[in-house]
């Protein structure tokens, strides 16, 4: 099984998020970590010509707590078959 995980990029409130699944669309992203705390942007990465997103965002906290409790709680979360 593939794992999604979340790790902490620069200034401990930017996350990078790996193995999303394929068919989760960015406002599903925002909403997922929105039910941690107050989103303060939220980007997934998509292939530039087919626009097919390639399984990777980035989350950004307005607090560095919330950040961490992302952390703490989406690693190892399973979503539409892949794990967090």
């Amino acid at each position: 099984m593939d794992q999604v995980t979340v790790g902490s990029k620069r200034a401990k409130t930017n996350l990078i998020v790996n193995y999303l699944p394929q068919t989760m669309t960015q406002e599903e992203i925002r909403s997922l970590f929105l039910s941690i705390g107050e989103v303060e942007s939220c980007k997934l990465i998509r292939d530039k010509i087919t626009g097919q997103s390639l399984g990777y965002g980035f989350v950004n906290y307005h607090r560095p707590e919330d950040a961490e409790k992302a952390i703490n709680t989406m690693n190892g979360l399973r979503l539409q078959n892949k794990r967090q």
